[in-house]
């Protein structure tokens, strides 16, 4: 940073012209005589004790080593030094061409630093490279200290900071650096280069799998360090040659390592997943500088992306590199890996057309991008959108599935239940092995995705499951997704089970309940009736309360007094034939309706309670009261027979049926035995007016 502003600054952004001439692109000071506007060319630069120097684009080339022989080379750092001169000096004169006004002199007085805000995005971009890049190496170093890997990722970061800083630096400057420090720092930049690659070829070397003995490595790190000094003694035949061939090769070696490493880690998933990483990110960063700038310049083009934005590039493939090593999220490689590498066809094919429409057909660079972007947009984007939709199509549970959970749900030995349920679990993801495990509350990934825990459910156990499709990958978030959908879904299957079972078992207990209170005392009323005509009329009864209990009481509502005055006479006519007195007393408006089965549970209530009093009680009388009061029916039933101990009365179905029946009604009761028995019931009425 202090190296970048300690420079000489004349206050302007300069680049190239498309005839080779330096443009204005804008004025960063105003305080020009005559003023300086954007879009002017540059034609010379000098001062009153200097001789003026014509400058052309080739003055601002971003990257030295790209000149085509090393005499251009030479020749450009001569006139760099000479452009330092001038612009070192108290005032200086711009020879400046614009439309409007022709060729004219600008004067300014060149400031002893150039300002932080100044620089461009660009240096900040490559700054921020390179601390990134050793930020990575260093936390991951840190995560695994103990391993030979994370420590030459950290030494890799090293690497690419000294390069990508050097860059910064000679890459971004105004106009001109001094010739030895431009040398002295794309000999950094070199060495910083070659130092990250032979750090990585060190790291591929040692992880996942040990391949090379530490001699190799040493032998890595002498060869590496001699390739410098090609590009210093100018012994290539071009700069391109002697700047990037080394890294050319380091990054074949490492694409060889990676394939090397994924036959040896071909058991072991965790380390391929790893190796992912690092396959992903070497694909993604090589492809890319291979294309836009190694093979542009080893055949005389123009790079086709500025050096700044490679090392944004690397920056990925450094990050890629950092994750594998620290083997974060392995389990979602896949997805990822789809859409980057999506992302970087489309970056390459847009820079390869481009280029054809340039080179091959002669199209000015604006409207050659823009065509090329237009034909990305039209055939590529929507060939990755289809090829997306179908990547991410994963099957889900499949038709089988349906009918296995269906059987899992209506399976009731524990046993079977369980073995079925992980029969369904292994057909889905085909573990390696399945074995119990802690109770779990959601489906959730262990191990870096080598196991799946699966939750358990009523009397299914929880599960985890180890290495997906026969140990070939590791489980991903789309696995623990559909585990989970697996869970809910087999749950909802059990509960419906079990709430079937419920039903059934309470609609037996209820038919049950009935035949005891009604169908018992229309029978015993049967018994106790000496005319034959009259049975009769009672079993027809009887016959209507079967029907009754059969169809679960749905009928329509009834008039409350009209249910009444049928109680009472079958009530009286029961306790008659069995020498009983009934006192009834009932109060209620005549235009209250009831509901079938509240009406149902009043004559069930009042039935069961004249039986006890006719079996049980040795009672002379039986008093009946019911009053319907604020939307509520009090209902009382007392009889003077011998009643019961305080400790409670004897268990038996009747008594039970009558609590039953009152809390189905959502009412509350309460039975006493001092003096006889007393049955006191209250219950909601819901009001409906009978026409």
């Amino acid at each position: 940073m202090a190296f970048a502003v300690n420079q000489p600054w004349i206050g302007v952004i300069l680049s190239p012209g498309d005839d080779g001439s330096i443009v204005i692109a804008q004025a960063q000071r105003n305080d020009f005589e005559p003023e300086l506007k954007g879009g002017e060319r540059l034609n010379a630069i000098g001062s009153d004790t200097t001789t003026g120097i014509s400058v052309n684009a080739t003055d601002i080339v971003e990257e030295p080593d790209t000149l085509g022989s090393y005499s251009e080379l030479n020749a450009f750092r001569r006139q760099q030094s000479a452009l330092v001169d001038i612009i070192s000096e108290n005032r200086i004169w711009l020879d400046i061409t614009s439309a409007t006004e022709g060729t004219h002199r600008v004067y300014v007085a060149p400031q002893a630093s150039r300002p932080a805000w100044a620089l461009p995005f660009e240096f900040w971009l490559q700054i921020f490279v390179g601390f990134a890049g050793m930020a990575l190496g260093g936390w991951v170093w840190a995560l695994r200290r103990r391993e030979a890997g994370p420590f030459f990722l950290a030494v890799s970061g090293v690497g690419l900071m000294a390069a990508a800083v050097s860059a910064a630096i000679y890459g971004t400057r105004e106009l001109a650096l001094p010739a030895e420090q431009l040398v002295m720092l794309t000999v950094l930049n070199q060495a910083g280069s070659v130092s990250w690659g032979a750090a990585i070829i060190c790291l591929l070397s040692v992880y996942p799998r040990r391949i090379a003995p530490n001699a190799v490595l040493v032998a890595v790190w002498v060869v590496s360090g001699l390739a410098p000094w090609i590009g210093i003694a100018q012994i290539a035949p071009t700069p391109s040659i002697g700047s990037y061939t080394t890294i050319i090769v380091q990054l074949l070696v490492i694409a060889g390592l990676v394939a090397i490493q994924l036959s040896l880690t071909r058991r072991d998933p965790v380390a391929r997943a790893a190796l992912g990483w690092f396959g992903l990110s070497i694909m993604a960063g090589s492809i890319v500088f291979v294309v836009a700038i190694a093979v542009p310049l080893l055949i005389g083009l123009e790079p086709q992306i500025s050096q700044a934005h490679a090392f944004g590039i690397v920056l990925l493939f450094y990050a890629g590199l950092a994750l594998g090593v620290a083997r974060y999220r392995l389990f979602d490689l896949g997805a990822w890996a789809f859409r980057l590498g999506s992302y970087l066809v489309g970056a390459i094919l847009l820079v390869a057309l481009d280029a054809f429409l340039i080179y091959g057909v002669a199209v000015e660079r604006v409207p050659a991008f823009g065509i090329a972007l237009l034909v990305l947009g039209l055939v590529y984007l929507p060939l990755r959108n289809a090829i997306g939709g179908w990547f991410d199509k994963r099957p889900g549970l499949t038709k089988q599935g349906f009918p296995q959970l269906v059987e899992i749900g209506l399976e009731r030995v524990p046993e079977r239940q369980s073995a079925k349920w992980q029969a369904l679990l292994v057909e889905t993801f085909d573990p390696l092995t399945v074995q119990p495990t802690t109770p779990a509350a959601y489906a959730a990934l262990i191990d870096d995705g080598q196991g799946l825990v699966v939750p358990g459910h009523s009397t299914l156990p929880p599960l985890v499951l180890q290495f997906a499709a026969g140990g070939r990958r590791l489980f991903s978030m789309h696995d623990v997704g559909r585990a989970q959908d697996l869970v809910d879904l087999v749950a909802h299957a059990l509960n419906s089970s079990d709430a079937h079972e419920q039903g059934v078992r309470k609609e037996r207990t209820r038919i049950a309940r009935d035949l005891h209170d009604n169908i018992g005392a229309q029978l015993l009323r049967t018994l106790h009736t000496p005319d034959v005509q009259r049975k009769d009329a009672i079993v027809s009864e009887t016959l209507a309360d079967l029907r009754d209990i059969i169809s679960n009481v749905q009928g329509d509502g009834m008039a409350l007094d009209e249910v009444l005055a049928e109680l009472r006479y079958e009530t009286n006519e029961r306790l008659a034939s069995a020498g009983l007195q009934l006192n009834w007393r009932s109060s209620g408006s005549p235009a209250i309706g009831v509901s079938a089965r509240l009406a149902h549970t009043l004559r069930s209530i009042v039935r069961e309670g004249a039986s006890n009093a006719i079996r049980h009680a040795n009672a002379e009388q039986l008093s009946i009261e019911i009053i319907e009061n604020n939307n509520e029916i009090s209902l009382t039933i007392s009889d003077n027979g011998t009643g019961f101990a305080d400790a409670g009365p004897k268990p038996g179905h009747g008594l039970e049926n009558i609590s039953s029946r009152v809390l189905g009604e959502g009412g509350s009761l309460s039975i006493t035995g001092a003096s006889g028995t007393r049955i006191h019931a209250r219950m909601p009425l819901l009001e409906g007016s009978i026409a």
